[in-house]
């Protein structure tokens, strides 16, 4: 009698195991089209066992039935690991390939007409000065008004590459502000979780929306999740607790540097939130994860130019007087320049922004060297103490048709910073005497000194020529045996020199090009980089398809598969009836019997 209660146990356990596997399997079913949802399963297991004796006194273990463990989340860990980390590249490409998109459009057209046809402009108005008319106050004042425009168009493009990567600050703030909000709603479903849990309940509803908020942080930034006894997890990123068992830690935006105006994530408490503060980002060490890292490398850290170009070494400028090649001190400048490459390659190599801010400036820099070079040429000269200065050559330099017949007056200026500064030297003569010469001294350019750059802002047209034109320099000087006359096969070589190499896109390019192909080439560069970004993001997107289909796979809704489970649960279900009703009559019978 005794077993016979106990097996109906045994029966209603089963029943209440195939009631629950029902409501599990018709709660996958209505939620086959949900966002985020994730396939439950209820786990059974045998319940525990009486020990009777049987014959001879054996000792049996008889059942009592099953018990339902849980109900858990049919997930696995590693495919969302790999999903979160394919979808934070995919959204690191997009951030790059979006920057890019806005510079071309800012550039204009693929060909770059609107620029070029400032830089042709130039040209020509400076070929007018090699033809007879070069004596005109019209020609002269055409050849200002030009130079110009040719600034004024490269302040614009220059203004607006500027102004986008300071906007950027703004998509910086709001991914910051995001990441703390997800975190903030994680924390909170953490703590659900674990009053549910603890109680015995399911709280499986919880955990779909907290991985949902986990892949929306995957997005942005790269992470590893670790999840407690207790059901909570914790977020560690860059080396640091973005949240842990107890507490929220905080992310905010700081300024790079005192005299920047470009934000940068850091940790409240203090301390830069990306462990690497180079912009170079490989695969190999996931430093190109996430839609935050994106903007922070697309944009840079600040507003590049010429000088953050290095300029390879060449050996014609380390040869002595004798030909030979001062090899200790080419080595020492390749030496440098393999440094200064590397700096490149961490820094404005890596940024779309700063890459382009460089080119931009290395061009112009280039055609403003060029042309005031031609009009103002400069020659080295040895002091008696062993040191060199440049300074203007008067000999060869040209001079105004005004009436003190103006030496030394360059097109375009530094704001703020003569071409030259006249100065008495001592240089040793001929005979081996010392003797004190009046010089104008050129300012040289120091890249530690923005201020004495001919950079894009801090280039204007030299005011003097603003007042009067007439001191462009167009004559030959009195040291010439034409002096007087105008230097016209001069001024056209002067507007020829625009056809001279300027430089490389990239200090590692084994092509230069001159004034007129720079900027052509500049463009199509942005836009084959474009077209790699593309093809990235086009390969990536597979990549996330492919890991998400997987991941679907696991945790995914099958209608057909559920199905099947419901028919099983239900024969499952209608078993467990028919034994219950079985016993039941069992028990009648006996107690009829004895009854009687």
């Amino acid at each position: 009698m005794a077993n016979l209660l106990t097996s109906f146990n045994a029966g209603v356990s089963g029943l209440k195991s195939a009631q629950a596997s029902l409501n599990t399997t018709s709660h996958n079913l209505a939620n086959a089209q949900t966002k985020g949802y994730t396939r439950q399963q209820v786990i059974v297991s045998d319940s525990f066992y009486q020990n009777t004796l049987g014959a001879h006194n054996n000792v049996i273990q008889v059942g009592t039935g099953t018990v339902i463990v849980k109900t858990r989340q049919i997930r696995n860990t590693f495919l969302d690991e790999q999903y979160r980390l394919q979808v934070g590249r995919q959204g690191f490409y997009e951030a790059n390939q979006k920057a890019t998109l806005e510079i071309e459009d800012m550039l204009g057209e693929l060909q770059g007409q609107e620029f070029s046809a400032g830089i042709n402009d130039l040209y020509n108005a400076l070929s007018s000065l090699g033809n007879v008319k070069a004596d005109s106050i019209v020609i002269k004042e055409q050849v200002v008004s030009v130079a110009s425009q040719f600034v004024e168009r490269a302040k614009v493009v220059q203004g607006q590459l500027n102004t986008y990567q300071t906007s950027l600050n703004m998509e910086v703030k709001k991914q910051v502000d995001q990441i703390n909000d997800i975190v903030t709603e994680i924390k909170a479903l953490n703590k659900q979780i674990q009053k549910y849990e603890a109680n015995g309940e399911s709280a499986n509803d919880y955990r779909d929306k907290r991985n949902e908020y986990l892949d929306q942080l995957g997005e942005m930034i790269n992470f590893e999740v670790k999840e407690e006894k207790d059901g909570t997890i914790a977020i560690y990123t860059e080396g640091a607790y973005l949240l842990d068992a107890t507490r929220q830690y905080f992310l905010t935006t700081e300024y790079e540097s005192s005299t920047s105006r470009l934000l940068k994530p850091v940790w409240e408490s203090g301390g830069d939130y990306f462990r690497n503060d180079s912009l170079k980002f490989s695969t190999s060490n996931n430093t190109d994860v996430g839609s935050l890292r994106g903007i922070l490398v697309a944009r840079g850290s600040y507003a590049a130019n010429y000088t953050n170009m290095p300029v390879k070494p060449k050996e014609e400028d380390y040869r002595n007087a004798d030909g030979g090649l001062d090899r200790k001190a080419y080595v020492n400048a390749m030496s440098q320049y393999s440094k200064d490459l590397e700096a490149y390659n961490d820094s404005v190599g890596a940024s779309v922004v700063m890459k382009v801010q460089s080119q931009l400036d290395t061009l112009v820099h280039g055609i403003v060297t060029l042309i005031n070079d031609g009009f103002c040429p400069n020659k080295e000269l040895t002091l008696a103490d062993g040191s060199t200065i440049r300074v203007l050559d008067e000999d060869k330099a040209f001079i105004g048709d005004d009436e003190y017949k103006t030496m030394g007056t360059e097109l375009f200026t530094r704001r703020n910073c003569e071409r030259y500064t006249k100065e008495t030297v001592t240089v040793t003569l001929d005979d081996g005497t010392q003797d004190s010469i009046e010089v104008y001294r050129y300012n040289e350019e120091d890249p530690e000194d923005v201020y004495s750059l001919y950079t894009i802002n801090q280039l204007e047209i030299n005011p003097v020529l603003l007042k009067d034109c007439s001191t462009l320099p167009v004559k030959f000087n009195d040291k010439s045996d034409a002096h007087n006359s105008y230097a016209h096969d001069e001024m056209r070589e002067i507007a020829e020199r625009m056809h001279n190499k300027i430089g490389s896109l990239t200090p590692d390019s084994m092509s230069s090009y001159n004034s007129f192909d720079f900027y052509t080439n500049m463009v199509t560069d942005l836009a084959t980089q474009g077209d790699v970004w593309n093809g990235i993001i086009e390969n990536q997107e597979l990549t996330v398809a492919t890991a998400d289909t997987e991941r679907q796979n696991v945790m995914g809704v099958s209608s057909e598969e559920e199905l099947a489970e419901l028919i099983k649960f239900q024969r499952c279900y209608d078993a467990s009836s028919r034994y219950i009703t079985t016993v039941a009559e069992m028990l009648e019978y006996l107690i009829e019997r004895l009854g009687g």
